[in-house]
């Protein structure tokens, strides 16, 4: 595989849209197209992780008819499809007919497998129901003021709520028959709806097949009638009873946390879990997969949220065993984590590589000058490891509440089975899950796979569990490790087997709604690291821990993705390579930093006097990092909206000021106010432009060494679309922008013609052109060369290459591949260089094997002369990637 290229499909930019561009992609020279989920969701959707039908491709894209078209296309230019799959969930609403049977006809439905629900919650009420948390208000306000009604569709009578639709029970439909009686008075079907009406008032609940085979009787008898008027006869105290009849149960929204009884994708009332673990579940949503792999160009699939599954080791066995040859898992690896080794994956999308990268061009000398700017700014002296078990308690107590306490009762269940354990009360055990899961160090262990392993992440997490306890009891703790990791019992196994499949289902919403939507916000000394996978309190890593790590890749997965932009990510590859630039800046920031918030606060109380509440500092320091890092090359009317929805969203996330669930409007219009006052104010402008200026400047040329980097270490780069370009995105839907392909097909066109192209001035001037012409040069090396980026990797020690003094700014290392080698040299900390005056005449030690006057640097295609004494500026472009054929006979070799 050359690269991939990751497009986001929307209703507008389907495959008809994709196919128009083909050339593009193949001309960019990318072997494969990524696609975002294809299969049917909810209408409207922009994601597409909302299925509602796996075994259908999306209509709004152009049908299955469309994504031949596309495939053929595809096939013919030379490119690959890759598939984005969701196993772990699906979406809810009035299309998913799966969904809707199941609310019909409950336990009985036949696809009460498919879903994850808990027919038997700790809430009696609950008891053979499902809760529906879809109102917007508390159900008896929404019951009285009209807002539900019954209408009838499809054959169905339904609960309607605005867009939902709940399908009611058939046994429920005599006394729905019975009011529209009196319209029929005087027609022939009349004696047919009364024979209907008796039928269904004999129906028992669970007869789903006597109700379906009645099914078409009834669209004929209601057909072409307007019922709207006796329905509406449905309201208050009549409609509760009909509703009271249901295998359902409506309810306001902020229920959800608590007593939901489904299992969800994270916290997403309209995302259903799937029980993917049941084998005709997996056959059934798999269908359409199964036969597209069979086809002509589909190469492999992505798989979504692999964490969210039972058993993600038996489920990717049955994928591959489906006919997928090539399988990548959307995964967050932890610190020391690495994939399962028996998982038959090509690799993971490459969150670890994106911040991998970040972390190489963040100087390690500014660490500690921003931690401390960032104290004293905040006032917070928490640690990063104190705000993450903070913020995790926090949605386990609100919004996954519920998850828990079915978790909890689980546990209580196997307490009451040994009479050594049932002094256990459940407020204690609780108490105990909530600190293993706080102290939780990775998304989730995947037992009872990798034993070793997960036994030492669960006891270590214990271990922290029962440290954050302090003085109360912890003997509790010990039993929930032993209920994890313990001796198998015949006697207690079908339940503590179900309690380990729920705990590790559940640590991994956790750590997303906890770390990535929660702590992510509230510590943020260098808002960079504050990516998905990330961890915003390791600032940097060690060359030498970069290359083993490649290395790694180069051994076991080679085909891994190499991603430094997602649909998902938090702030555009090129935002962080200009907020790293802070770590080189760290005096020029903190000095900004204070003039800044003296001078917009001095506006705001200019403009609003004293009255309103005042943003927090952890909140204005974020702003202000994102205003330097987005302020070169946006007008001012085009920023402040964009950093306004950033900020609203940020503050909701970390739920401090305000929150999703319970948002302060007043504290909300302030964060806008500052916003507007901060961006739009000519002072504030002159007073930012120096410092934001060399952030452009040398972020930029942080982008190109990222792209170097990303194009020849091991793996498989992905480039996420649009981002040939610079991207100053921030987090979604900033970052799912429609992209302008005609700007990027004319700027191909231009520097691909065989003129001399000034790649220096290109990257002292910041020139885009430079980001795509590097991309589509080292993507031809790639295509020309495959064996060679598929070689080994060979780390150059820069201190054996450098004088002692630069050696910090160079990363170098060989790729070879028989008689072919590849010598890649990137620069980093340039701020920091250029302020000890540069390069000037540093000389280039090569080693031995490497001398020659045989090298092509690729980017300008010029020969290169490598002696054991080369001057740098000897090299025509740095970053600097050289080629060469060795000659056959080692002898040959110049030294």
């Amino acid at each position: 595989m050359i690269a991939t290229y990751r497009l986001q499909l929307t209703p507008d930019f389907g495959f008809s849209q994709v196919q128009q561009h083909l050339p593009y992609f193949r001309r960019l020279g990318v072997s494969h197209l990524y696609l975002s989920p294809i299969t049917e969701a909810v209408s409207g959707s922009s994601h597409g992780y909302d299925v509602i039908d796996h075994n259908s491709v999306r209509a709004q894209f152009g049908g299955r008819e469309g994504f031949e078209s596309l495939r053929r296309a595809a096939h013919a230019e030379g490119l690959g499809l890759l598939l984005d799959i969701v196993p772990n969930h699906a979406g809810v609403g009035p299309h998913n007919e799966a969904w809707q049977d199941l609310l019909a006809y409950g336990p009985e439905s036949p696809h009460a497998k498919t879903f994850d629900v808990d027919w038997d919650p700790p809430k009696a009420e609950l008891r053979g129901k499902l809760l529906l948390p879809f109102l917007g208000r508390p159900y008896g306000e929404a019951l009285d003021e009209g807002e539900i009604r019954v209408e009838f569709a499809d054959g169905y009578f339904h609960a309607v709520y605005f867009d939902n639709r709940f399908r009611l029970s058939p046994a429920s439909y005599a006394p729905l028959l019975e009011a529209i009686l009196p319209a029929l008075e005087r027609q022939q079907r009349y004696f047919d709806l009364l024979e209907l009406q008796g039928l269904y008032a004999d129906l028992l609940p669970p007869d789903r097949e006597r109700a379906e085979a009645l099914k078409g009787r009834l669209e004929q008898a209601l057909g072409g009638l307007d019922i709207e008027k006796p329905l509406g006869r449905f309201e208050g105290s009549e409609l509760h009873e009909l509703l009271e009849r249901q295998y359902w149960r409506l309810a306001y929204w902020k229920t959800a946390g608590d007593e939901i009884n489904y299992r969800r994708f994270f916290d997403v009332n309209g995302l259903v879990a799937l029980r993917m673990e049941e084998p005709s579940v997996f056959l059934e949503s798999h269908r359409l997969v199964g036969e597209l792999l069979l086809e002509e160009g589909v190469h492999g699939v992505r798989v979504d949220h692999v964490d969210g599954l039972v058993d993600p080791h038996s489920y990717l066995d049955s994928l591959s065993a489906l006919g997928a040859r090539n399988i990548w898992v959307e995964k967050i690896v932890a610190p020391g984590e690495t994939l399962p080794l028996e998982w038959p994956v090509a690799g993971s999308t490459g969150y670890e590589f994106m911040n991998d990268v970040l972390r190489l061009l963040i100087q390690p000398a500014g660490e500690e000058p921003l931690r401390q700017s960032y104290r004293q700014f905040s006032e917070d002296s928490s640690s990063y490891a104190e705000v993450v078990v903070e913020s995790k308690r926090l949605v386990m107590g609100t919004s996954l509440s519920a998850e828990l306490t079915r978790l909890t009762n689980q546990l209580y269940r196997i307490s009451e089975r040994d009479y050594h354990t049932r002094d256990f009360t459940l407020s204690a055990l609780r108490s105990a899950l909530m600190d293993v899961i706080a102290a939780f160090g990775r998304y989730r262990t995947y037992l009872p796979h990798d034993r070793d392993e997960a036994e030492q992440v669960l006891t270590l997490a214990v271990s922290e569990a029962k440290r954050l306890a302090q003085n109360t009891e912890t003997t509790v703790h010990d039993f929930v490790l032993a209920c994890l990791i313990g001796e198998r019992d015949g006697a207690l196994e079908r339940l503590r087997s179900s309690f380990l499949g729920r705990f590790q289902q559940y640590t991994a919403p956790v750590a997303a709604k906890g770390v990535e939507d929660t702590a992510f916000y509230r510590f943020v000394p260098l808002a960079a690291l504050n990516e998905v996978g990330g961890e915003p309190d390791h600032f940097t890593v060690e060359a030498q821990a970069f290359h083993s790590r490649a290395r790694f890749r180069q051994h076991r997965y080679p085909h891994n993705l190499l991603a430094t932009a997602t649909h998902d990510h938090k702030r555009g590859e090129d935002t962080r390579m200009r907020l790293a630039v802070l770590s080189e800046l760290s005096e020029e920031w903190q000095e900004t930093l204070a003039r800044l918030d003296e001078l917009s606060g001095r506006r705001l109380r200019e403009s609003t006097g004293l009255g309103g509440p005042r943003v927090s500092a952890t909140e204005r320091y974020l702003l202000y990092q994102h205003l330097l890092a987005l302020w070169d090359g946006e007008q001012p009317a085009t920023l402040a909206p964009r950093l306004e929805e950033y900020m609203r969203k940020a503050v909701r996330e970390a739920k401090q000021q305000s929150s999703w669930i319970d948002p302060d409007e007043r504290y909300e219009a302030a964060v806008v106010e500052l916003v507007g006052k901060t961006v739009c104010d000519p002072e504030i402008a002159h007073l930012v432009e120096p410092l934001a200026g060399r952030l452009a400047r040398f972020g930029f040329a942080n982008s190109i060494s990222q792209l170097v980097l990303k194009l020849t270490t091991p793996g498989v780069p992905d480039i996420y679309q649009g981002t040939e370009l610079p991207d100053l995105s921030l987090v979604d839907p900033d970052n799912r922008r429609p992209v302008d392909f005609e700007k990027r097909k004319l700027m191909l066109d231009q520097i691909t013609r065989p003129d001399a192209l000034p790649l220096r001035e290109w990257l002292s001037t910041c020139d885009p052109r430079l980001k795509l012409f590097a991309l589509h040069r080292l993507l031809s090396l790639r295509a020309e060369h495959p064996a060679l980026l598929e070689g080994s990797y060979r780390p150059l020690e820069a201190r054996e290459l450098l004088p002692e003094e630069v050696a910090s700014h160079l990363i170098a290392f060989v790729r070879e591949a028989g008689e072919e080698q590849l010598l890649v040299l990137v620069p980093r900390f340039l701020a920091t260089l250029e302020r000890s005056g540069g390069w000037g005449a540093t000389v280039l030690r090569a080693p031995v094997d490497l001398v020659g006057d045989d090298w092509t640097e690729v980017l300008g295609r010029k020969q290169v002369v490598l002696s054991d004494a080369t001057e740098l500026r000897e090299i025509p472009f740095l970053p600097a990637v050289l080629y060469r054929r060795r000659p056959a006979d080692a002898s040959e070799v110049r030294t």
